[in-house]
């Protein structure tokens, strides 16, 4: 039988059950090889030694190796936390070897190289010497890349401490058994070549350190002849069984520890262990490693260890140094003969092989999808070869197939790249290793055929191979060489590149006996091979161009190759080269010049069509290099192989031909006649092949001009050809010639077909008069087709662009003129990337062969023309697009760049630049401009500005201000003044330049717009005017005054300088002033579009003018200077410029006075008289008598500033008693018109009511009020005005008779009376008499508080003015609009009824007053919370007293419409920036519905709460507003920061509404608020909210900010003493726990207590309370339930405190043990939505039920039946 483990199968049989194996699993099948039939009979016995097949037994593994620590007694000496670091190592867990080892370096290792305890760490670490040494092996190889590089690093570690390196050394030498010698120093060897770089480079280094070969030391370990052999051996072992030797080194735990060792092999034929056999065995301790890639792994570090004992040991002698001796070279011939036999094993070569099944060994492939191994194989080979060449005869057999039958078949890549190198060098040592293959091959043969003949046969031995192959080893073909052509039908398999230049290399190593043996025509055979590559576009790769060229080089070099072989070798050779096995009679100089042929015309064939992709100069070079070495061999072969060319290049460009010359054509026939020698055959070849070639070019050409219709391909190949070889053109005269004429005749179809050849025409056709005469044409025929001139001129400019037209080409006269302006027409009206735009700039670039000078001039100014009327359209037109610059800018700023002389800035200098200017210094602050076109600009003005002539400079300069002058006065553009300044301080030559003058207009034309506009205050009848503004809504004198305001604001000596600038700007903030305080007015400097931010800039602007330039009236004598020249006593003439602006003034009141003028004048005044003295006060009163009857505005004006402002002087306190006494003198028939101006001048002389001056005389003013009296009860009509000014004069009279009892007293009151009854806030003509009225009021309310006599009197009359100005504050205007004087009104009246009195305040007062704030003042909406908190406080007394009372439950509690109406405005979120007064009001309207909450019963509460649910009013309009406000929609990180803040407290009175802090901390506080009164509400919104990201923000910004807050308030609640008091109860105790947000309620039962606690959450009211710790005392379970149902629903759903559910429960726990019946249908005693007790009786049951239990069940059963006895609970029946 056969042997165990052999299958008793034949070989045929086993290889075909394997391939189907295979082919299950998915593995690629290698390719067959054809088997050729043997002989039968007697042929069959004359066959040679069968080779010998190999036996592979199952390798059995080692026992456990018994661990040192248990066998020599460490365990009982080493330190304990050292013997569980060294058990540890012993477990199979990767993660705790990992961490021993660790702990090993750090703990122990560590310690010994810094020292510490260094004698007694080093002297324990000796003794665990034969303990690491058991574990190296293991670690080395351990499955885990980390753990071999911590064992390594480890092991070098103890290496360097010397004593411990003695130690092992000995331990190695001395102690240890041979085996495990073999296995420490085997595994640490593989460790030094292991697969991963890393783990092999530290092992490397500690090897090389301390291992060496040739000297022996104590810091070094020799492998000497007793160690280098096992070393050898266990690396063999480990390359022919890898397995085998990890199950030894960890073999698996048996049930018992046997003291025998296993046995081994021998290294030489060493059985391979089948892999079913090793996968029965026990799996690896790392799952995470495959059993294949432990295997390579293994291997590749064995085959790296073969490596270095090979080139150690063996490495031939470098330079210098002596040879051995002959009985040196003798031993050494011996031992690498013994050494190297071990490598004999065909299996070991198997590495080499791809596949699963290597053709030349009956055993799986080491190499299979291992390319690493390969790799690896391939490198051992080249080390044998480097190192022991010369005794490599034995191993030759194996190694030829192997390596033969390996090379061709390797798919990667990387393999290839390291086999090149050994298998040439194997091929050029050893070229008989093809006939050793083949002989190889026939036994395998031969050996299948007797497999097949018998089942059973012995293995023998292999014979040596012959020194020469019978013709019998010839029959068959070999297989290595059918791969090789293989090998070249898959373009060198798939790696051109690289192989391709490695072919003739190889092919010069095969015999030809091998050739020949292949096929019947080998050759052939060999170049379809080659070809089948191109068939099969294998090279059609990235790099395709590289890997063709290498193609065509290596298949000429093979071509020129084999034909020298040919024609060289003995007539049988050549014969069996050519017709292979066939043995026909053949001519050999035909069959050869046949194949010559054959593959010059596929050659060419194949590099015309394309498919072989090999640049053209490449292409001729190659071919070239070709037809010299065929030239050199014999003439005749050069001949054959030429025609052939020759033939098919002239017909590829014969005029019959419909094919398009190919691209290569010119550049290989060029590379052709350059490379083969002049005057040579093949040279002379070159040269008439060229000229026909350009001859029928010439024709081609001719052809294609003559025919309709032209494809593009041809003109292309032919211009190539033309244009390569256009010198032979015209070196013959009538040739040239005959070009002329053709190309003169067909001028337009060459421009149209064949551009580039008339562009060849003007570079090679020397005469200038023919080219003159074809330009001409040119020039005629692209005039002609203007629809398309586009597309002619583009080849024209782009020659002329290239230089490739001749300069002296000039245009003859306007051929071109009225073309090239329809060119730039359409360039103009079309998009900047349109072709007409290139062609264009290019033309007015390069004109001179193209248009005269003239023409590009006024091509030029049209394009100038259009930027400038566009420019002017974009300033006025809203609609108008910058896009349409882009052209002509692309166009100019080319046209600049090429204009070096700098003629085209000079001409245009005036009328262009200063419009590009304006586009690059002003446009883009108007609107938006491409950065791209602002970017040409700004470089078309740099360019312009670093070339100009100072003329031109001047002139630009001159433009530019008459350009910005005339946008300041027109309000039709776009531009605004500060955009007018900010572009003129951009001009860089403002050294010389006068802006005031420059730019604005003069003083005297702005005096006479001032003078047209209406002087008077603003009136309703001013809006029936409609005056022309600009975008912003400023008129023409508002442009100019607020352009004159930025500019001498930034300049303050222009300022200085020109002081009568301050007339205009205070004039301009008067006007400013007025429409910013009543914008409904109209106005006729600014109009309705105008911004408040626009007016109040206006208003900041001028006063700091002002504060700059009066400061020079605190001068001394300023005064005295400006009133002597006022009253004619002194000249104007040194006068600065303030005091002459006010000389100016007062003439001009003079001649004309005007309302505005007197209040430009006391504008003035009010800063200048604030540093006058008596005396100066006294000339200025001087002033005013003088002007008296001449300007009484003035006058008016000058006496307001000194009463308010100067000192108090004699003359102005005898012009009060003047006009005190001359009130007596006017009969009331007077007073509307005399009395009207006395009581105002006398109210303007009133002193500062807060000054120390007296107004009148106690008698005086007596009789002033006395002459009052009898206008008011004279029967004239008294104008309102007169009343107004008359309650003025009443104000400051107060202060002088509150001491004075009388009538007075009564005519005052009544004035006040008779005022508010006539006053309303929905007439704007009463507003001023109001507000007189009400600071009336407010004076005599402050004086009567003081003097009893007086408050006597008031207190009389005062309620009914309270009533009349209540009455006032709470009308609700239908339409309001913005309005100061009405805001001021309203604060005045709230500032009296701030303290009203609780009789007029009602239910009704909230309803009718919560409109005040929305009001447009802050101060007001401030003031109308602090009486509305009071109102709402009574709204809901009301509301709690009336469902206290409904016994019905028919009261409904609801929040006032009014205020609901508020609540439900929508506001702009994204405009809270502006935070304006509408966002204070909304949020003051929030907090007055949650003061609604304060004090409210339950019931009131749960009304409410349902109002503002049904109506979504919280979550739809509360919080978002609160969020935006807060930034909580952009997330925690842009939320408003409330750390530093108190939440929980707000101070209204110190907000500001200038801040946007105020605002975001009273949001907060009513958030806070919200989240106080009404959580359920805020709870449901957060519960249905979807945006996750705003959730999460509000929940983390609640709890973070506002819940400790709420918390701590709640619980301050229950502690409060008034709140206990109400809790509190004969057996209640209510205990809080602050630490932990707790509070428990207890109610003593007996002795025992029925608890309930109630836990706040750390994010309540976010999250609902827990009730838990409840103990159940005397309870039901039901009723006890009903009572936590009802308090969460209190606290949950009805928004309800602690302290509401706390008095819930304990109101029904106490009426439960006072025997009191609770509800049968809530099981409570207390209503948990109202608070009411059971009191609706059904008469049949008697049983009482919630009037709210009991309405609910009536609409949910409907029906009105008793619950329990279903009785009608009505009737009883």
């Amino acid at each position: 039988m056969a042997p165990k483990g052999k299958s008793s199968a034949s070989s045929a049989t086993r290889k075909k059950h394997a391939r189907k194996a295979a082919g299950a699993q998915g593995i690629a099948e290698e390719p067959q090889m054809p088997k050729e039939k043997k002989p039968k009979g007697k042929d069959k016995k004359s066959k040679k030694e069968p080779r010998k097949k190999v036996y592979i037994p199952p390798a059995k593994p080692a026992p456990v190796q018994p661990d040192p620590l248990d066998t020599l007694g460490l365990a009982q000496r080493l330190p304990p936390e050292l013997l569980v670091i060294l058990r540890l190592l012993s477990k199979k867990d990767s993660t705790t070897k990992r961490r021993a080892l660790e702990d090993f370096q750090t703990a122990w290792i560590g310690r010994a190289q810094r020292g510490e305890d260094s004698e007694y760490v080093v002297h324990t670490l000796q003794e665990t010497i034969p303990v690491w040494l058991h574990h190296i092996p293991s670690l080395f190889l351990h499955p885990s890349r980390r753990i071999r590089l911590i064992a390594i690093g480890l092991h070098t570690s103890i290496l360097q401490i010397s004593s411990l390196r003695t130690q092992l050394f000995f331990q190695l030498r001395e102690v240890v058994s041979s085996d495990q010698a073999e296995t420490i120093l085997g595994s640490w060897c593989l460790a030094v070549h292991d697969a991963d770089r890393q783990v092999s480079a530290y092992a490397k280094e500690a090897w090389s350190r301390y291992v060496s070969l040739k000297e022996a030391s104590n810091d070094k370990l020799l492998l000497d002849a007793a160690l280098l052999p096992r070393l050898w051996d266990f690396l063999q072992r480990t390359l022919l069984d890898p397995a085998g030797v990890y199950l030894y080194i960890n073999p698996p735990q048996p049930a018992f520890i046997s003291s025998t060792h296993g046995k081994k092999g021998s290294g030489r034929g060493t059985p391979i262990r089948k892999d079913e056999e090793a996968n029965s065995r026990a799996r690896s301790e790392d799952d995470e490693e495959k059993e294949q890639d432990r295997k390579a792994r293994l291997r590749v570090g064995a085959f790296g260890a073969t490596e270095w004992v090979l080139n150690a040991k063996y490495a031939a002698p470098g330079k210098g140094k002596e040879k051995a001796s002959d009985v040196e070279q003798g031993e050494r011939s011996d031992n690498v003969d013994d050494l190297l036999s071990t490598l004999a094993n065909p299996a070991l070569w198997s590495s080499l092989y791809h596949g699963r099944s290597p053709p030349f060994v009956d055993a799986e492939s080491f190499g299979f999808e291992q390319p690493v191994v390969r790799r690896s194989a391939w490198s051992l080979l080249q080390t044998l070869l480097q190192t022991c060449q010369g005794h490599l005869g034995p191993l030759l057999p194996v190694l030829s197939g192997a390596v033969l039958r390996s090379a061709w078949v390797e798919p990667d890549t990387l393999v290839r790249a390291a086999m090149w190198q050994p298998l040439l060098i194997y091929l050029n040592a050893y070229p008989n290793a093809w006939t050793l293959e083949m002989e190889s091959q026939k036994e395998d043969n031969d050996d299948d055929d007797d497999d097949e003949d018998s089942d059973h046969e012995d293995d023998e031995g292999p014979n040596p191979p012959p020194s020469k192959p019978s013709a019998d080893s010839l029959a068959s073909p070999s297989h290595a060489y059918i791969e090789f052509l293989q090998f070249l039908v898959t373009g060198c398999s798939g790696s051109p590149v690289q192989g391709y230049p490695t072919v003739l290399l190889i092919l010069s190593t095969i015999p030809s006996s091998v050739i020949s043996s292949s096929s019947e025509k080998p050759l052939e055979e060999l170049f379809i091979s080659f070809w089948a590559a191109v068939d099969a576009r294998v090279l059609n790769s990235l790099d395709r161009v590289a890997a063709s060229t290498a193609f065509l080089s290596s298949l000429l070099e093979c071509l020129t190759f084999v034909v020298r072989r040919t024609i060289s070798s003995s007539h049988e050779e050549a014969v069996s080269l050519l017709q292979g096995r066939a043995q026909t009679t053949v001519d050999i100089d035909a069959a050869v010049k046949g194949l010559l042929c054959e593959q010059t015309r596929r050659t060419w064939d194949e590099l015309s069509s394309g498919r072989l992709k090999v640049p053209g100069k490449d292409a001729g070079a190659l071919l070239a290099k070709t037809f010299v070495l065929l030239y050199r061999l014999r003439v005749d072969l050069f001949d054959a192989a030429w025609s052939v060319l020759a033939e098919d290049v002239q017909k590829a460009v014969a005029p019959a031909g419909k094919d398009v010359i190919p691209d290569l054509v010119p550049e290989l026939l060029k590379q052709l006649s350059s490379s083969m020698e002049k005057g040579t055959a093949p040279g002379d070849a070159g040269g008439a092949l060229v000229l026909e070639v350009v001859k029928a070019a010439l024709d081609q050409c001719s052809a294609l001009l003559e025919a309709d219709e032209t494809e593009g391909r041809h003109v292309v190949s032919f211009v190539n050809i033309l244009d390569t070889f256009g010198e032979l053109v015209f070196a013959d005269a009538q040739i040239g010639k005959n070009v002329d004429i053709l190309v003169q005749s067909h001028t337009l179809r060459l421009l149209t077909t064949l551009p580039s050849l008339l562009m060849l025409y003007f570079k090679y056709r020397d005469d200038q008069e023919a080219c003159l005469a074809v330009w001409h044409k040119v020039l005629e025929a692209v005039a002609r087709n203007t629809h398309e001139i586009d597309r002619l001129l583009l080849p024209l400019l782009n020659a002329a662009d290239e230089g490739a037209l001749p300069t002296y080409l000039r245009p003859q006269g306007e051929e071109l003129h009225e073309a090239a302006g329809s060119l730039l027409t359409e360039a103009l009206s079309g998009p900047v990337n349109a072709k007409q735009v290139s062609a264009i700039s290019r033309l007015l670039t390069s004109y001179e062969p193209f248009v005269d000078r003239s023409c590009r001039e006024n091509m030029i100014r049209g394009l100038v023309d259009a930027f400038v009327l566009h420019f002017d359209t974009v300033l006025h037109d809203e609609n108008a697009s910058v896009d349409a610059f882009s052209t002509p800018l692309h166009l100019l700023h080319s046209l600049v760049e090429n204009d070096k002389a700098g003629i085209l800035i000079d001409t245009f200098a005036a009328s262009f630049f200063p419009y590009i200017f304006l586009f690059a210094f002003l446009l883009p602050h108007v609107q938006q401009v491409a950065p791209e076109q602002q970017t040409i600009a700004r470089g078309l003005w740099d360019a312009w500005l670093a070339s100009a002539s100072a003329d031109a400079t001047k002139s630009t300069s001159a433009v530019i201000n008459h350009l910005l002058r005339e946008l300041l006065l027109d309000c039709l553009a776009k531009t605004t003044p500060e955009q007018i300044l900010r572009a003129a301080s951009a001009i860089p030559f403002t050294a010389g330049m006068d802006v005031l003058s420059d730019v604005f207009p003069s003083r005297a034309d702005l005096d006479v717009i001032l003078d047209a506009l209406p002087s008077t205050p603003l009136d309703a009848s001013l809006a029936v005017l409609d005056p022309t503004y600009d975008s912003r809504g400023l008129s023409k004198y508002a442009r100019i005054v607020y352009a004159l305001l930025l500019h001498v604001a930034d300049d303050r000596q222009s300022a200085k300088e020109n002081v009568w600038v301050l007339h205009h700007c205070l004039a301009f903030a008067i006007y400013a002033e007025e429409f910013r305080h009543l914008p409904a007015a109209g106005s006729p400097v600014f109009s309705a579009a105008v911004s408040l931010t626009t007016l109040q800039s206006v208003t900041d602007r001028v006063q700091q003018l002002s504060a700059y330039l009066l400061s020079s009236t605190a001068e001394e004598h300023w005064h005295v200077g400006v009133t002597n020249a006022l009253i004619g006593q002194g000249a104007p003439d040194g006068l600065d410029g303030v005091a002459q602006l006010i000389v100016e003034l007062v003439g001009r009141a003079r001649r004309s006075d005007s309302v505005r003028e007197s209040r430009v004048l006391h504008a003035i005044l009010r800063h200048a008289m604030s540093t006058a003295t008596k005396a100066d006060a006294e000339q200025w009163m001087l002033v005013a008598r003088k002007l008296e009857k001449q300007a009484p505005h003035t006058v008016f004006a000058i006496v307001l500033s000194l009463a308010r402002y100067a000192p108090e002087t004699a003359r102005l306190e005898r012009y009060r008693n003047e006009l005190a006494a001359g009130m007596l003198g006017i009969p009331a028939s007077k007073a509307n018109t005399e009395g009207l101006w006395f009581l105002r001048n006398l109210a303007a002389s009133a002193p500062d009511p807060e000054s120390d001056v007296v107004f009148l005389q106690q008698l005086r003013a007596v009789n002033l009020v006395k002459a009052c009296q009898q206008w008011i009860t004279s029967d004239e009509d008294l104008e309102e005005d007169v009343q107004s000014e008359m309650t003025l004069v009443f104000a400051s009279l107060v202060p002088i008779l509150s001491n004075v009892p009388g009538a007075h007293w009564d005519l005052m009151f009544d004035v006040v009376e008779n005022n508010l009854e006539n006053a309303s806030l929905d007439d704007p003509s009463t507003y001023v008499t109001l507000s007189r009225t009400l600071q009336l009021f407010l004076v005599v309310e402050e004086y009567a508080s003081t003097n009893k006599t007086l408050k006597a009197a008031w207190e009389e009359r005062k309620s009914a003015n309270l009533l009349l100005i209540r009455d006032i504050v709470s009308l609700k205007l239908e339409d309001e609009k913005p309005s100061t004087p009405l805001s001021t009104c309203r604060e005045l009246a709230l500032q009296i009824v701030q303290d009203l009195p609780s009789t007029l305040l009602t239910r009704e007062t909230l309803p009718k007053m919560c409109h005040l704030v929305t009001d447009n003042s802050v101060t007001v909406q401030r003031m109308a919370y602090q009486l509305l908190h009071e109102a709402a406080k009574k709204y809901t007394e009301e509301l709690v007293i009336e469902a206290a009372v409904d016994t019905e439950g028919i009261m409904k509690a609801e929040l006032p419409t009014e205020l609901l109406d508020i609540l439900q405005r929508s506001l702009n979120h994204e405009a809270a920036e502006e935070y304006g007064e509408s966002w204070f009001g909304y949020l003051l309207a929030w907090m007055i519905t949650l003061d609604l909450f304060l004090d409210a019963s339950l019931k009131v509460k749960s009304g409410y709460i349902d109002q503002l649910r049904d109506l979504d009013l919280v979550g739809s309009r509360l919080l978002p507003a609160i969020f935006g406000i807060l930034d909580l929609y952009g997330g925690m990180a842009k939320a408003f920061k409330l750390e530093v803040w108190d939440v929980d407290e707000c101070y209204l009175e110190l907000y500001a509404p200038d801040t946007p802090l105020s605002l975001r901390l009273l949001t907060a506080h009513l958030y806070y608020r919200a989240l106080l009164l009404v959580p359920s509400l805020i709870r449901n919104w957060l519960v249905e909210c979807r945006d996750r990201q705003l959730s999460t923000a509000v929940a983390s910004y609640t709890s973070r900010h506002f819940s400790p807050a709420i918390i701590r308030t709640e619980l301050a609640r229950v502690k409060d003493p008034s709140v206990a008091e109400e809790l509190s109860g004969e057996n209640v105790t209510v205990k809080v726990a602050s630490a932990i947000n707790e509070v428990t309620a207890s109610y003593a039962v007996d002795e025992q207590n029925l608890e309930l606690t109630i836990k706040l959450p750390a994010d309540w009211p976010l999250h609902t309370i827990e009730i838990r710790d409840s103990k159940l005392v005397g309870v039901t379970e039901d009723r006890w339930r009903a009572w936590v149902l009802g308090v969460q629903q209190i606290l949950t759903f009805r928004s309800g405190s602690i302290v509401d559910g706390l008095s819930f429960f304990l109101k029904n726990v106490m009426s439960h043990f006072e025997g009191i019946a609770e509800c049968p249908i809530c099981y409570s005693v207390v209503n948990a939505t109202d608070g009411s007790l059971p009191k609706k009786p059904c008469k049949t049951c008697k049983n009482r039920f919630h009037a709210a239990c009991l309405y609910k069940w009536f609409n949910t059963s409907h029906s009105s039946s008793c619950p329990l006895c279903r009785s009608e609970i009505m009737t009883g029946k």
